[in-house]
């Protein structure tokens, strides 16, 4: 039976490799856009996740503000204590995040304050890779790290100073003054216009939060960990009722909304490619059904059945859909290997420079876990798409066959 399918196919040279040709490249478009939208996702939360969010982020369960708690954590120490003995966690570091007001001699703006303890925050956050005068702390206290769209427009220069005001959990008005001690270039106006750093301890002492913070940011060891330290440490923090756990979901919905979008349009590409394979199968074996009409009725004459007519059909549209796989396969790996290695220039990071620094060039990645649906429903597709002409081929009547030319 395989031996006469194959030699069905090849009847028509021509016609069967449009129809390989044509679901072989629909099924390497597949996998390319799928391979894109999934690097373009893993690019966009790793840039969010080491710039400012971190993968899982420990704040006070009261908090109606993710991105900037309002709610302070009384008493870190125990908490600190029990992150140190969860495997998983790369690093972590206590913060304070507050909006304020900094000024120089010549102007003031409001900046999102991201209070940090410098030795750990340099191993959370990609900032110091950012930076392009002076350094990320030098450890002499109080010191800040600002963009260079902030500095211009504050007209400061490493080593001047600036005071930060803000309003203290005691209600009164803290303010500080702060040396500059480097400055970072991200190419997000958000970032380098409105973001700055600062050490934990001075802010702590400026805002008469002694001892107290109102984040811990975690880094784990890789971002399909995330959601299992997630559980682990909501379950060693169980005892302490006043703090809660989340991930980079729950502080970036926004990021989640881009990701949904974007499944949303691969979607409908899939569908799309689907029906252009079904379309291309459907006519290849209409045709062939057309031009063997006796050959059917002879068959069915000396005694074919008409369930041997329609197994024949059905593995003559499988095997053209398997060929198609494997051409498909072997041409959307290559494409992905090769922009994988040199990059795919999308001007993706202009579109997103506004919110978050964001690379233009795209290295695509293999998603095997989508690639195999696409596998599956290009396989399932092709056996499909041949029942119409498989069903017609078997309720032929002889007579009428026969007399078909």
């Amino acid at each position: 039976m395989i031996r006469l399918a194959w030699r069905n196919i090849w009847r028509n040279q021509r016609r069967s490799l449009i129809t390989i040709l044509s679901i072989g490249c629909g099924f390497s478009a597949i996998m390319f856009g799928q391979s894109m939208i999934h690097s373009v996702q893993i690019q966009l939360v790793e840039k969010s996740t080491g710039i400012i969010t971190g993968h899982i982020r420990v704040m006070n369960k009261n908090c109606k503000d993710l991105k900037i708690p309002d709610e302070d954590i009384e008493n870190p120490q125990p908490i600190e204590k029990a992150l140190e003995g969860i495997p998983g966690i790369q690093v972590f570091g206590q913060r304070i995040l507050f909006t304020g007001l900094i000024s120089s001699p010549i102007t003031s703006k409001g900046v999102l304050v991201c209070a940090v303890q410098p030795e750990k925050e340099s191993k959370i956050i990609k900032i110091p890779q950012y930076i392009t005068q002076g350094r990320f702390f030098s450890g002499s206290g109080r010191e800040i790290v600002l963009g260079d769209k902030l500095a211009e427009e504050l007209e400061i220069r490493l080593g001047e100073k600036v005071v930060l005001l803000s309003q203290g959990r005691d209600g009164s008005m803290a303010a500080e003054a702060f040396r500059l001690s480097g400055i970072y270039h991200t190419g997000s106006t958000s970032f380098d216009g409105q973001i700055i750093y600062v050490p934990l301890v001075p802010c702590q002492e400026m805002l008469s939060m002694q001892g107290k913070v109102n984040d811990f940011v975690i880094r784990v060891k890789g971002l399909e960990q995330i959601e299992r330290v997630r559980q682990e440490i909501s379950r060693v923090l169980e005892p302490y009722s006043e703090v809660k756990t989340y991930t980079w979901k729950d502080v970036d919905r926004e990021l989640v909304g881009i990701q949904k979008f974007q499944n949303g349009i691969l979607l409908v590409v899939l569908v799309i490619i689907f029906g252009i394979v079904t379309l291309g199968i459907v006519n290849t074996l209409l045709m062939s059904l057309f031009e063997r009409i006796r050959e059917f009725g002879v068959l069915m004459a000396i005694g074919a059945k008409p369930k041997i007519i329609l197994r024949l059909i059905l593995l003559e549209s499988t095997l053209l859909g398997i060929m198609g796989l494997m051409f498909g396969l072997s041409l959307g790996s290559l494409l992905i290997a090769y922009f994988g290695r040199y990059g795919l220039p999308l001007p993706i990071g202009e579109a997103l420079s506004y919110f978050i620094p964001f690379d233009s060039v795209i290295y695509l990645r293999f998603s095997w876990s989508r690639h195999w649906v696409a596998i599956v429903g290009v396989f399932l597709t092709s056996f499909i798409s041949g029942a119409i002409p498989a069903l017609r081929a078997s309720r032929l009547i002889v007579a009428k066959a026969l007399r078909h030319v």
